[in-house]
C-alpha cells in the first residue's frame, strides 16, 4: 500500500465502473478487468464513478461528478481456460470448447473525489 504524505488529501477508496462491472479501487491495488486499450505503461484514467468512501463518503446519481481513479496498465494478457462442456444424455452427443478472455491489470494510483 502507498503512504499518505500529510498535505495529500486523498479518499480510502472507490467504486468504479468499467467493462459493465462494478469494482472496488484503492490507492496501491491491482485489478484484473476486462481488456482495456492501451499500453503496458500507459496512465489509464476512470471517470464513472459511482461512490467514493473515507472520511466524506460522496454517493453520486448515479456518477460523482468530478470524481476520477487514476491507473497504471501493468500488463495486456489473457485469463485462464474456461473449459465448456456440452453433453445430451443417449444421444451420443458430447462436445467441448474453451475461453480465454482478454484482460488488462492496471495499478490504482489515485483517487480524486472532486467537488
Amino acid at each position: 500500500m502507498r503512504e499518505l504524505v500529510e498535505n495529500e488529501k486523498m479518499a480510502s477508496y472507490a467504486i468504479i465502473k468499467t467493462g459493465g462491472k462494478q469494482y472496488r479501487a484503492e490507492p496501491g491495488v491491482q485489478l484484473t478487468l476486462e481488456k482495456l486499450p492501451g499500453e503496458r505503461g500507459e496512465e489509464i484514467s476512470f471517470d464513472e464513478v459511482l461512490f467514493v468512501g473515507g472520511d466524506n463518503a460522496v454517493i453520486g446519481t448515479p456518477t460523482v461528478a468530478g470524481a476520477s481513479v487514476k491507473g497504471t496498465i501493468v500488463e495486456q494478457t489473457r485469463d485462464k481456460k474456461v473449459l465448456i462442456h456440452k453433453h445430451k444424455r443417449r444421444k451420443n452427443h458430447r462436445k467441448t470448447i474453451g475461453h480465454r478472455q482478454s484482460i488488462t491489470r492496471v495499478r490504482i494510483e489515485s483517487i480524486e473525489a472532486g467537488a
